[in-house]
C-alpha cells in the first residue's frame, strides 16, 4: 500500500471516531440495484444465468432495499412494492437470489447476521441464521467522487465465493467495491458489507450495482435486536421482507 493511502486509512479512521463521539447519527438509505449483461463484470456462471432468465436486470431495476442504521447496528430489507407483486414467484425468486439478497440482514459492530430460509423446508419459512465478520480486507484509494452532496471514497476487497462444479466443490475469489462517505460515520452498508469508516453509499458485487437512492438522516429507526443466542429477532421481521 502507498504511503498516501495508509495516510488517508488513518486520516478517516481518526475522523469517523471523532464524529461518532461527537454525536449519535441514525437513519436510512434506500438503495435502487443495476444488474449489468456484460462478461467483463460477470463470471461465465452469471452469463449463464442472465441467458437463461433474461428478465433479471429488468426485475432488478425495480427493486428498492433499505437500510435502517444507528452508529452502532443496521438492518437492511427488501422494501415491497406493487410492482414486484405483480411478477410470479419463480421469476421473482430468481432475480433474488441473483443479485444475492437472500433474507434481512442484521449487523452489530462486531458481526453479521443474515437471516437466510433454509432449503429444507418451505421457501416461505425462515431458517438458517449465518454469522459471519465478513472481513474484505480492504483497502482504501485516495480515488473519490461525489455522490448527490458529499464525497466518497473508494475502497476494494475480495472475498470468496464457494460453488459446485463438475460434482466438485469450489472456491472463486471475486473483486469487491465499494463507495463510502466519511461523513456519516457509519460502518455498514447494503447487504452484507461493513467495516469502512463511513456509510457505504454505493457496492458493486461483479455486475451488480447497488446505489443511493434516497438518504434520510431525521428519522430515528427502531432496529430490533437479536437474541443472544442468535436465534431470532425480538420482534418479527417476516412482513418486511418476501
Amino acid at each position: 500500500m502507498k504511503l498516501s493511502q495508509i495516510f488517508l486509512s488513518v486520516f478517516l479512521f481518526f475522523l469517523s471516531v471523532s464524529r461518532a463521539k461527537s454525536q449519535e447519527i441514525s437513519g436510512y438509505v434506500s438503495y435502487s440495484v443495476f444488474q449489468s449483461t456484460d462478461s467483463v463484470n460477470n463470471a461465465p456462471e452469471e452469463l449463464w444465468m442472465l441467458s437463461a432468465y433474461p428478465f433479471i436486470p429488468k426485475i432488478a431495476s425495480m427493486m428498492t432495499f433499505k437500510l435502517e442504521f444507528t452508529s452502532k447496528k443496521s438492518l437492511f430489507t427488501l422494501v415491497k412494492s406493487k410492482e414486484l407483486e405483480k411478477i410470479s414467484n419463480d421469476d421473482l425468486r430468481h432475480a433474488i437470489s441473483f443479485v444475492e439478497y437472500k433474507d434481512s440482514t442484521w449487523q452489530d459492530i462486531n458481526y453479521c447476521y443474515n437471516f437466510d430460509r433454509d432449503p429444507r423446508t418451505m421457501v416461505d419459512k425462515k431458517g438458517l441464521i449465518v454469522k459471519t465478520r465478513n472481513n474484505f480486507d480492504w483497502k482504501i484509494s485516495t480515488e473519490k467522487k461525489m455522490i448527490g452532496d458529499f464525497t466518497c471514497y473508494k475502497a476494494t476487497g475480495n472475498r470468496e465465493i464457494s460453488f459446485r462444479k463438475a460434482g466438485k466443490q469450489q472456491i472463486r475469489t471475486t473483486p469487491v467495491i465499494a463507495w463510502f462517505c466519511p461523513d456519516i460515520p457509519v460502518p455498514f452498508g447494503p447487504l452484507f458489507s461493513r467495516d469502512l469508516p463511513g456509510l457505504i453509499f454505493e457496492l458493486q458485487l461483479g455486475g451488480t450495482l447497488y446505489g443511493l437512492k434516497e438518504l434520510n438522516l431525521t428519522n430515528k429507526p427502531d432496529i430490533c435486536t437479536v437474541t443472544k443466542k442468535g436465534s431470532y429477532y425480538k420482534r418479527s421481521v417476516a412482513r418486511q421482507v418476501i
